[in-house]
C-alpha cells in the first residue's frame, strides 16, 4: 500500500504533481513540475519508504529529471536526496548556500531521530551543489528562486511560477497543520515574511510545506495560527500550558505532536505522556 499521495494540477501546459509524504514523514510536501520533455523536483521527503515511492512516481512519468531544489534544511524536506540521486544520477541537486550549511547538520539530525525512525533514515546524506541565479525556465515558464527572510527557519527558499500565479511556499506556509516554532520562535518575523511574499504576485494556487494545496485561504490560515500562538505562548509561558490551548483552538489540524516539542525539552527530560500530550495524539 502506498504511503504517499499525489494530486496533479495542470496549468499552462505544465503538470504540477503535488505529493504528500506519509504521517511518519510528517506529511511534508514535494512538488514535481512536469514539462513536455523533462521535470524539476522541489523537496524530496524524509523516510526511505517515502523516497522510494517518490522515485517510482517520477519514473512513471517517463520524463528525465533535470534538477532537484531543496527549500530548507529540515530533514522532512531533504532526507530523500540519496534515493533520488541514486535513481537519477544526471539530475542536479541544488540549494542556496545557507541551506547547504544547514544540511551539514545531518549527522546530528540522524542521531536525534534514530530511535524513532531507525533504518527508515538514509545512512549517508548526499550534499547538493550551490543554487545560483534568480530563476530557471521550463517549457517557456519562468521558475523563480525566492530567498526568504526568517520565518519557520532562518534560511529558506520558496519558488514560484509567476505567469501561472503559482507559489511553492515550502514551510513559509502551512494549511490546517500546526506550525513548527522551535527554530526561530518568532511569529512576528514569520508574519512579515508572509506579507512580503504575498505582496509580490497575486497567487491563486499555493502549495504549502504541509497541508493541502489551495488558494489564498492558506495565507489567512497560517496567519491566524501565528496570531493565536503569539497571544498564548508569550515568553515565560510553559509549553505544557499553551500547547493544549492551541490544540483545542485548531481541532483536526495535522502534526499536533509538534505543539509539545516546539518549545521545551522535546521529551528529553520526560516522556510524552508526562509532558501532557493527549492520548489521542499519541495514538492511544
Amino acid at each position: 500500500m502506498k504511503s504517499i499521495t499525489c494530486e496533479i494540477v495542470e496549468k499552462g501546459g505544465l503538470k504540477l504533481h503535488v505529493l504528500t509524504g506519509s504521517p511518519a514523514g510528517l506529511v511534508a510536501k514535494a512538488v514535481l513540475i512536469e514539462g513536455a520533455r523533462e521535470s524539476i523536483l522541489i523537496d524530496c521527503f524524509m523516510t526511505v519508504a517515502d523516497a522510494d515511492e517518490l522515485v517510482a512516481h517520477i519514473k512513471s512519468t517517463g520524463k528525465p529529471l533535470r534538477a532537484v531544489y531543496i527549500t530548507h534544511g529540515h530533514p522532512d524536506h531533504y532526507g530523500g536526496l540519496p534515493a533520488v540521486h541514486a535513481a537519477f544520477p544526471g539530475a542536479e541537486l541544488l540549494a542556496r548556500q545557507p541551506v547547504l550549511d544547514a544540511l551539514v547538520e545531518w549527522p546530528a539530525k540522524k542521531v536525534h531521530w534514530a530511535d524513532i525512525y531507525g533504518d527508515q533514515l538514509p545512512r549517508d546524506m548526499v550534499m547538493p551543489g550551490l543554487l545560483t541565479g534568480t530563476h530557471t525556465e521550463i517549457d517557456g515558464h519562468t521558475l523563480r528562486f525566492l530567498d526568504q527572510p526568517p520565518a519557520e527557519t532562518v534560511h529558506a527558499t520558496a519558488f514560484d511560477l509567476p505567469d501561472l500565479r503559482t507559489f511553492i511556499a515550502g514551510d513559509l506556509l502551512f494549511n490546517r497543520s500546526h506550525l513548527y516554532m522551535a527554530d526561530t520562535n518568532n511569529p512576528v518575523a514569520w508574519k512579515k515574511a508572509i506579507a512580503a511574499a504575498k505582496a509580490d504576485v497575486s497567487y491563486d494556487f499555493i502549495i504549502p510545506g504541509h497541508g493541502d494545496a489551495g488558494g489564498k485561504e492558506i495565507i489567512a490560515n497560517t496567519i491566524e495560527w501565528l496570531d493565536f500562538y503569539e497571544s498564548v505562548a508569550q515568553p515565560g509561558v510553559r509549553f505544557q500550558d499553551f500547547a493544549p490551548k492551541i490544540y483545542a483552538r485548531f481541532p483536526g489540524y495535522a502534526l499536533p505532536l509538534i505543539l509539545w516539542v516546539t518549545r521545551g525539552p522535546g521529551f528529553g527530560l520526560c516522556g510524552a505522556a508526562e509532558a501532557g500530550v493527549p492520548p489521542e495524539v499519541l495514538g492511544g
